[in-house]
């Protein structure tokens, strides 16, 4: 029997291949901070030899190196990269209900703290390197690959740093990356698969208030920095920002929900919070895609007040984690703070703490239609819906520094859909991906660049 369009045997001896190089990398602690990358660039470095392919270990530190390779075809053509992180967020033992570092395979599942984000990613495209490779790089172009450091925390040496000290690694026309794209949901007989084309802004800010300080024994309720606080936090947590329905979020909205009637609410600025209310009663999975796409969004996440039980602080403040759309500038949001705290009639500073840009490519373009057509003859009823991320990645360094580049969030996953992974498994206990998810990504990415650089 054949496996989407290999031999059983080719499947299985595949399957093998990416697996045993994925657990490899899970089993390597890369918490960041402090990282610790480098050990599993060495893996990858070895693995790419195996397959009679050069790399490089380069970075701003020696436990933080970036590994990248290329992969020149048999013709001249255009440059596409395959890109992805080996660093990963902190886990607690205690949550998972086996060890995250572990590699462990059962129940047709690879578990691990990274499973999803991203260290499956990063295997594949590298078998899928490999693969290319040994079957005489019969393309037209070169294909780059990069294992970067840094994404979780991005303060420095993963691929900023690359791209302000090593540009040439990551120089090319087109990019794939993480982002939630290759995640499908099923719509009117449909699987609908995600393409994260863009990726929302950090506007990130921090409320401080003040009062009066003293004892404990004796409240300030009407001067209390504290209480003053807790109320700007709940407000800016509660608050639906005015509804901005861009074409691209109509665009998506048509994709991804399938009532007519809720569809049109969603798209109307007038009905469009009472309908992502609705949506988020039938599909919370789907309403999760759809609402923060709608508008700004507020989300109380540090809070710091006093030192001493008994001593009431002068001072509170909280920082807000904002994301903001496209259409939207920083002064719109500092307006929206403002009409949310104003009128509580407390004393409220404000401070940014972190600001970004927006950033986009452009969709459809050749890279779209050709994961189209791949997905299409393993996935018949495959469609692609272009969406625009609430949380960042490191293709905003990619469309900063080299604008022309069109760079994708995309590894398809065709065994489990979104509802089957409750949304995903990022950050969470028990990270685990499908076995034949993994193996078939690695499949996808070497037929990927056989089409697109044919």
């Amino acid at each position: 029997m054949a496996s989407h369009g290999l031999e059983t045997d080719d499947w299985n001896a595949l399957e093998r291949e990416v697996v045993e190089l994925f657990t490899a990398l899970l089993r390597i602690d890369t918490t960041n901070p402090p990282g610790n990358e480098t050990a599993c660039a060495l893996v990858i470095k070895d693995y790419l030899a195996s397959n009679g392919i050069e790399s490089t270990l380069v970075g701003e530190l020696p436990h933080r190196q970036n590994l990248v390779a290329r992969l020149e075809g048999a013709r001249r053509g255009p440059t596409l990269t395959y890109m992805g992180h080996t660093d990963v967020v902190p886990s607690d033992a205690a949550e998972w209900s086996v060890p995250p570092f572990g590699g462990v395979v059962k129940d047709a599942y690879v578990w691990g703290c990274g499973a999803t984000d991203m260290k499956n990613q990063v295997a594949a495209e590298a078998v899928a390197l490999a693969r290319l490779k040994r079957s005489g790089a019969d393309f037209a172009g070169t294909v780059k690959y990069a294992a970067t450091a840094d994404e979780e925390v991005g303060d420095h040496c993963g691929v900023r740093w690359l791209c302000q000290n090593e540009p040439d690694a990551l120089r090319s026309e087109y990019l794939i990356n993480e982002g939630m794209g290759g995640l499908w949901l099923p719509v009117n007989g449909q699987r609908v698969f995600l393409l994260a084309t863009a990726e929302k802004a950090f506007a990130q800010f921090r409320i401080r208030t003040r009062g009066r300080g003293g004892h404990a024994s004796v409240p300030e309720k009407e001067r209390s920095a504290v209480i003053d606080l807790a109320r700007a936090v709940v407000a800016l947590g509660l608050y639906d920002s005015p509804p901005i329905i861009a074409p691209f979020t109509a665009q998506f909205i048509d994709a991804v929900v399938g009532d007519a009637g809720l569809r049109a609410r969603l798209k109307d600025a007038r009905t469009a919070r009472v309908a992502g209310a609705e949506l988020r009663g039938l599909d919370a999975h789907v309403a999760a895609l759809v609402e923060p796409l709608l508008g700004a969004t507020f989300t109380p996440t540090l809070l710091d007040a006093g030192k001493a039980v008994n001593v009431i602080p002068t001072h509170a403040e909280a920082c807000i984690d904002c994301r903001i759309l496209p259409e939207m500038t920083t002064a719109d949001t500092r307006a929206l703070v403002a009409a949310v705290l104003d009128p509580l009639g407390i004393d409220w500073e404000f401070e940014w703490v972190d600001v970004t840009t927006p950033n986009a490519s452009p969709a459809p373009t050749a890279l779209s239609e050709s994961i189209a057509r791949v997905l299409r003859r393993d996935v018949p009823d495959a469609v692609l819906a272009p969406m625009c991320s609430g949380s960042f990645t490191d293709s905003r360094w990619v469309r900063e520094y080299f604008p022309d580049c069109i760079a994708y969030g995309f590894a398809p996953f065709v065994a489990e859909s979104l509802h089957a992974m409750e949304g995903g498994r990022d950050h969470e206990p028990d990270e685990r991906i499908r076995v034949e998810d993994v193996t078939y990504q690695a499949l996808f990415f070497e037929r990927l660049a056989r089409d697109l650089l044919a």
